[in-house]
């Protein structure tokens, strides 16, 4: 006669980095005191440009497709001009570690990502008009920076000025509205 083997379920045990049980359980009991949402989306925005902008570190074209510009003037318009200040800077800052790929030119673009915040709390309008009206400013300021400060070739000038703009005016008219009203809900 033969005895049948019970099958044995083999458990795997779940792997969860501690850190990131103890991040959680921070935020979970930071939000009973202050609003994080604006640190959780700058954090989103960061991390996704940081991806979005691997193109950088692996290709090297004249391509500038970031999420910079729209974030800026998004947490500009949804929460205050600070908050639009800090992803202009902190989504840049994530990108050039992530891609361990720094240059000066990085500063300007910066500074032209503050620029869409403050024409962002200035700009009538809706999120989109906003948000494009931000990104020809954005991009004549980053034109007039790459001919006379970093001497970019016109080429390169107008591939990367043409890439964000159509990127820009494309995320804007496509994502603006329903992101905007999706973080409103938070």
């Amino acid at each position: 006669m033969a005895v049948k083997k019970k099958r044995q379920i083999i458990y795997k045990k779940l792997n969860i980095d501690r850190k990131w049980l103890f991040i959680i359980l921070f935020l979970a009991v930071l939000s009973f005191f202050i609003d994080i949402w604006q640190i959780i989306f700058l954090c989103m925005f960061s991390v996704g440009n940081a991806f979005l902008l691997t193109i950088d570190r692996y290709i090297n074209a004249p391509v500038d497709i970031e999420l910079s510009t729209f974030a800026a003037v998004i947490m500009t318009q949804l929460y205050t001009l600070k908050w639009g200040i800090a992803v202009a800077i902190l989504s840049k800052v994530a990108a050039i570690i992530y891609n361990k790929k720094f240059s000066v030119d990085h500063l300007f673009m910066m500074g032209g990502y503050i620029v869409a915040a403050l024409i962002a709390s200035i700009a009538p309008g809706s999120i989109v008009v906003a948000g494009i009206i931000s990104t020809i400013v954005v991009n004549l300021y980053v034109v007039f920076v790459s001919k006379y400060i970093t001497h970019l070739s016109t080429y390169e000038i107008v591939m990367y000025g043409s890439s964000n703009t159509i990127f820009n005016v494309v995320l804007f008219i496509g994502f603006g509205e329903i992101i905007f009203k999706l973080m409103g809900l938070f």
